[in-house]
């Protein structure tokens, strides 16, 4: 289940997220559009996941996970083929909203997670560390940028597409919980540990631990999400080529190789209170960095990659702490609640990223407005103590 979860969202989140990034000039060029609509795609699909990532949570104690990531990827693709025929902005973020992102939360990060902590109790911190590693995010961004070069925008939303259609047989292998296996079928009556009691959404929702968590997860994600979709614009505003350009999305993501498993590692040795505070406080430097390192390759790769190492942790992290400060059982739900919470930031991201550049003609607002946020996160979390639900 690890190595399949791996590969499903690591192709999921490569293509949705990572590659997008070094589609926005193209897409800015291509559609006639400012650089705010350019990068909203991602806004669209963050709205459509937020929006529905709780009805996926709630199918997901009625239906197999399987059979609902199945249905994502397929829609997912399919909004991809829709892309290479439209030819006006307003359609591309239509498709976003309508079809790329419900896909996204069908298949995407709420159900991977789900069925790593219904397979791992002790360890899961390590374990989702191990399946967020972003190959996907260190890969795709190269990938696109080459087929970009070479085929032009259409061709490389229709290899996404293809991509993604080629995950189905590894979906279908998905397995909810370990319960399901035929040789424990008949020795466990309860899919959920004894110990471990769904919650109502209501009660998530009035949940103290819940709502810190959201408003830390929120806020780290929006400026993640602001990275992968303009790192490349600033470093082409500085006289960057777009292939150059793209190695700093790669360098994110590949970052997250070794972030991603180092957190999980760090949430289940400290608690994941502790490790999100650590996350926040220590991407402060780098993104400071960003500001004055210019049109230097070399230093903004290492700033992507300092910045990519908490990044891209952001998302083991959730799991892990959901599942120990609500209970296994709720991380489905309490997951897709989160995401509906998350809307505002995610939604508002990109694009208020994009208008801040359009009106101040530089990045550096947006970077002073994250590192507050970070410093606010990390004294936030370092002084909080939830009962841990488990």
């Amino acid at each position: 289940m690890v190595i399949l979860v791996f590969i499903l969202l690591n192709c999921s989140l490569g293509v949705n997220f990572a590659a997008y990034g070094a589609l926005v000039d193209a897409i800015e060029t291509s559609f006639a559009t400012t650089r705010a609509l350019a990068a909203a795609g991602l806004s669209m699909l963050t709205l459509a996941l937020g929006l529905l990532s709780p009805l996926v949570g709630g199918l997901m104690r009625r239906t197999s996970i399987r059979t609902l990531m199945l249905a994502g990827i397929t829609l997912n693709a399919l909004g991809y083929l829709l892309l290479t025929q439209v030819d006006r902005i307003g359609f591309m973020l239509a498709v976003y909203m309508l079809m790329i992102g419900p896909g996204f939360a069908l298949s995407g990060p709420v159900p991977c997670t789900a069925v790593i902590a219904n397979w791992f109790d002790g360890g899961r911190g390590k374990a989702l560390g191990i399946v967020n590693m972003p190959i996907g995010n260190t890969l795709m961004p190269l990938l696109a940028a080459a087929l970009l070069a070479t085929y032009g925008l259409r061709a490389t939303f229709l290899g996404e597409a293809l991509l993604l259609l080629a995950m189905l047989p590894l979906a279908w292998l998905i397995v909810d919980h370990p319960d399901q296996k035929p040789e424990r079928r008949d020795a466990v009556d309860d899919a959920n540990p004894p110990q471990d009691h769904p919650m109502t959404a209501r009660q998530i929702l009035r949940s103290p631990p819940f709502l810190l968590l959201t408003i830390g997860v929120s806020l780290l994600s929006a400026a993640g999400l602001v990275m992968v979709t303009h790192i490349v614009a600033l470093a082409i505003d500085r006289g960057i080529a777009l292939a150059p350009a793209s190695l700093l999305l790669s360098a994110f993501g590949f970052a997250g190789v070794i972030g991603a498993p180092l957190f999980g590692w760090i949430a289940d040795r400290v608690g994941g209170g502790r490790a999100f505070a650590l996350l926040a406080l220590v991407q402060i430097p780098a993104w400071l960095g960003l500001i004055g390192a210019g049109a230097s390759l070399p230093i903004l790769l290492c700033l992507a990659f300092a910045i990519g190492l908490c990044s891209n942790a952001i998302l083991p992290l959730f799991g892990s702490t959901m599942g120990s400060w609500l209970g296994s059982a709720n991380v489905g739900l309490g997951m897709g609640l989160c995401y509906l919470l998350q809307i505002p930031f995610m939604f508002g991201a990109g694009p208020l990223a994009g208008a801040m550049f359009d009106h101040f003609g530089s990045y550096a607002p947006t970077i002073l407005l994250h590192v507050a946020t970070f410093a606010a996160i990390g004294l936030l979390f370092l002084l909080y103590r939830p009962r841990p639900a488990v």
